[in-house]
C-alpha cells in the first residue's frame, strides 16, 4: 500500500462530494418551493413532477443514494488504506532502526518547489522543462507523478485534464494531452500573432 495510493483516494472522494452537494442543495430547494405553493392543484402538479425525478433508474433520489454510498465507500477504502500504509511505516521503521547508516558526506541541496502551469501555451516549454527534470525523469512510480503533475496545473489545464482519473494508466495519457494542447508551436505562434 503506497501513499500515493492513500493519496487518491481523497480527490475522488472530492470529486463526488462535489457532484453529489448540488443534487442535495437542488433536491431541498425543490422540496422547499413545493411547500411554499398555495394552490392545491399547482402543489399536486409539481408534487407529481418532482416524484417522477426522485424515482426510477437514473431518479435524483437513485442517483443521490449511489453518490452517498460511494463517498462512504472511498472513506471506508482510505481509512482502511492509511492503517495498512501506518502498520507498514512502523516495521520499516523498526528495520531501520537495526540497520547502522554510515555518514553521510553529500551536500544537501534545497528543496524546490514544483511549477505550476494555467493553461498559457507560451509558458508550457518553461513548466515542462522544470517538472520534467523534477518528476517526469525521475524514478518513482506513475501514479505518484500523476498527483505531482495534478498538484501543479491550475486553471484552464486543470480543467483539461479533470475529467480523467487519477490511476497510473493516465499519467502517460494526460501528459500527451498537454503536450498537444499546450505544447505545440503553431498554437503558440498563433497565439502570440493574435497579442500583436
Amino acid at each position: 500500500m503506497s501513499s500515493s495510493t492513500v493519496a487518491s483516494i481523497q480527490p475522488a472522494k472530492t470529486r463526488v462530494q462535489l457532484c453529489v452537494k448540488p443534487l442535495k442543495e437542488a433536491y431541498d430547494t425543490w422540496l422547499s418551493y413545493i411547500q411554499t405553493i398555495t394552490t392545491t392543484k399547482k402543489r399536486d402538479e409539481e408534487e407529481k413532477i418532482f416524484e417522477s425525478v426522485l424515482e426510477g433508474e437514473q431518479g435524483l433520489f437513485r442517483i443521490l443514494h449511489e453518490g452517498q454510498e460511494a463517498i462512504i465507500t472511498l472513506t471506508r477504502h482510505k481509512n482502511e488504506s492509511e492503517q495498512k500504509l501506518e502498520k507498514l511505516l512502523k516495521g520499516v521503521k523498526k528495520e531501520q532502526k537495526e540497520i547502522t547508516f554510515p555518514p553521510n558526506q553529500t551536500v544537501q541541496r534545497p528543496q524546490l518547489p514544483l511549477p505550476t502551469f494555467n493553461g498559457d501555451p507560451r509558458q508550457w516549454r518553461q513548466f515542462w522543462s522544470s517538472f520534467d527534470a523534477a518528476v517526469h525523469s525521475q524514478a518513482i512510480p506513475d501514479i505518484q507523478k500523476l498527483n505531482y503533475l495534478y498538484s501543479s496545473l491550475r486553471g484552464k489545464a486543470l480543467q483539461a485534464v479533470s475529467g480523467y482519473e487519477i490511476a497510473p494508466e493516465n499519467y502517460s495519457i494526460i501528459r500527451r494531452l498537454l503536450k498537444n494542447k499546450y505544447g505545440d508551436p503553431s498554437i503558440i505562434s498563433s497565439r502570440l500573432y493574435k497579442e500583436l
